[in-house]
């Protein structure tokens, strides 16, 4: 119930922005891929940093300098503990479906910006269980505007936790997210 509420509420506030934008706003679709590099704690058990690559797709407004952006990406991650026994590895799907507003400047081609999203973090570990959160992201970018394209380049850190299998998994990390983007 509490999962539906927060995605009901991301829907609405994306359609309330859509619907209250300027005829002047320029809505723009795009896919993006990169490293997910998450750190993972489960009590007292500490998991090696792991990158892996991540994809997904996202839909957006953006008039003047202010961008609503709302997103889904997803990572698949093979964690090795680093504590004794060696050989504990657990597999792990990451989820992301969230929004996130952007504020820069619309300079000629490139649009620097910095972000913040809220959204529901969703992890399935093997074996264990899935779980799901809402969490805070921040970062920055740039994205490069040649017509109708942009290219855009983004450095994003998370940090969240889930209770799973009754324990606490702590994960977080810096994201690097490329992509591209078609204004219409």
């Amino acid at each position: 119930m509490k999962k539906d509420l927060v995605r009901l509420t991301i829907c609405g506030v994306f359609l309330v922005a859509v619907a209250s934008v300027p005829a002047n706003a320029q809505f723009y679709l795009g896919v993006r891929g990169g490293l997910s590099n998450q750190n993972a704690k489960a009590g007292e058990l500490k998991f090696d940093r792991n990158s892996a690559f991540l994809y997904g797709a996202q839909a957006g407004i953006k008039f003047l300098g202010l961008a609503v952006e709302g997103q889904f990406y997803r990572a698949d991650h093979k964690l090795l503990a680093e504590t004794l026994p060696a050989d504990v590895e657990q597999e792990m799907d990451y989820y992301y479906l969230g929004v996130s507003g952007k504020l820069g400047i619309s300079l000629a081609i490139v649009y620097p910006y910095v972000t913040v999203g809220y959204g529901t973090y969703s992890v399935d570990l093997k074996g264990l269980g899935k779980k799901s959160a809402g969490a805070f992201n921040v970062g920055a970018g740039a994205e490069l505007t040649l017509g109708k394209v942009g290219i855009f380049g983004e450095l994003r850190y998370t940090d969240f936790s889930v209770d799973i299998d009754s324990l606490k998994w702590d994960f977080g990390g810096l994201d690097l997210h490329f992509g591209l983007n078609i204004h219409f």
